[in-house]
């Protein structure tokens, strides 16, 4: 398979594209590779394209866009994984492998019981990280579209943002998801370390939240969202 490349905005057959420092840097310092080669590009808009490399002069890198080859003209469902904030690499791990699990947003979720203390200052560092971790995990796993990394809020204020999504809470002693779950927009709500509070419970089901468990096991605040998005990805057949 070829290597994949996320170029927005959007691709068109025939254009030579100028590639930036980053992915310039990796395809030719890390991957090594030369003119003629095949790159396969990706715009985030449902559709995939053949590439070549032309050009990998000095700092300039050159791709010409060739066939279209793959293409899904309406966006799946959203997806939305609202997980209150972890601490250390674990919400690296989380964007990375929800994306790969196929979620349309994250939500950075500022929870009450969250053992993170909040720098203004370096959020917007975060949050541009973490969307360059989505873009390379749906660069890997063939995705067309890339998931959306937003600001960081608190429980009330994404309920109130999203009151015509229908959402599922995660919560210990809670029953599992049923067997089947309509392939709809849908909105995973997951607490950090310490979980959910009552009044966060409370807030979900005022909202119009069902709350769930994932059985008998308590897991990791990193896991149990990946869990979940398996089980909804499964109930969904993998759509």
């Amino acid at each position: 398979m070829a290597h994949r490349l996320f170029l927005p905005p959007s691709l068109r057959a025939g254009e030579a594209r100028t590639l930036s420092a980053e992915h310039g840097h990796y395809l030719t310092r890390v991957l090594r590779l030369k003119p003629g080669a095949e790159v396969a590009c990706f715009d985030g808009t449902g559709r995939e394209f053949d590439a070549r490399l032309t050009e990998a002069s000095g700092k300039t890198v050159r791709l010409q866009i060739e066939a279209l080859v793959r293409s899904e003209p309406q966006m799946p469902p959203p997806l939305h994984l609202a997980l209150g904030w972890l601490k250390g690499q674990a919400m690296d791990t989380v964007t990375q492998k929800a994306t790969e699990l196929g979620i349309s947003d994250f939500w950075p979720i500022t929870a009450s019981r969250s053992n993170v203390k909040i720098n203004r200052q370096r959020t917007a560092g975060r949050v541009e990280h973490w969307q360059k971790i989505a873009c390379h995990a749906a660069e890997q796993s063939t995705r067309l579209f890339v998931p959306t990394v937003h600001e960081p809020i608190s429980l009330v204020e994404y309920l109130q943002l999203h009151t015509s999504v229908p959402k599922i809470m995660l919560h210990p002693g809670h029953p599992p998801m049923g067997t089947e779950l309509p392939h709809t927009p849908l909105a995973l709500l997951v607490g950090p370390e310490g979980g959910w509070t009552a009044s966060e419970v409370d807030a979900a089901r005022a909202a119009g939240a069902s709350v769930h468990g994932l059985g008998e096991w308590i897991l990791r605040a990193e896991t149990a969202p990946l869990a979940a998005l398996a089980g909804i990805r499964q109930l969904w057949s993998w759509r």
